[in-house]
């Protein structure tokens, strides 16, 4: 199968494909040891196969082959002047914020109601009582940030 991609396109292609390696990366990272290898590598090689026909499409400049092993990568200055880094790290930020404020809204919500009434209610009643602890959290640090987080 043939694809046919602008440059603007698979350039938009890579950094895509960067993004999703790095998230798959992390979580793959997180879940084995230091000398297990890795778990799936249908991304890997989907990521090497994108990775290594940069060239052929006129975008070498932004791919390089490391010497040790082969492998292709996007060069530190592409990731950098191509605001991947700030995308990767805002998502980072929105995730952050996003599971902090519920989980707590959650851990607020069960002391309050207690599993059992809460297994009892709808799923509407359940939406409907736990928003205010999230609204809450998301107040709070929307305003204050973790400054006022206490140990």
């Amino acid at each position: 199968m043939e694809m046919e991609l602008s440059l603007e396109q698979y350039e938009t292609l890579l950094k895509l494909v960067y993004m999703g390696d790095w998230v798959i990366s992390t979580l793959q990272a997180k879940d084995r040891s230091e000398d297990e290898p890795d778990s799936d590598s249908r991304y890997a090689d989907v990521v090497r196969h994108v990775f290594s026909q940069a060239e052929h499409a006129g975008l070498g400049n932004i791919v390089q082959i490391d010497q040790n092993n082969g492998e292709p990568y996007l060069t530190r200055e592409f990731e950098e002047e191509s605001g991947l880094v700030d995308i990767l790290e805002d998502y980072e930020d929105e995730v952050f914020w996003q599971a902090l404020i519920e989980r707590l809204a959650h851990r607020d919500f069960l002391r309050h109601f207690g599993e059992t009434a809460i297994s009892q209610m709808a799923i509407e009643e359940r939406i409907e009582k736990e928003t205010p602890f999230h609204d809450r959290w998301a107040t709070e640090f929307h305003e204050n940030g973790l400054e006022n987080i206490k140990t």
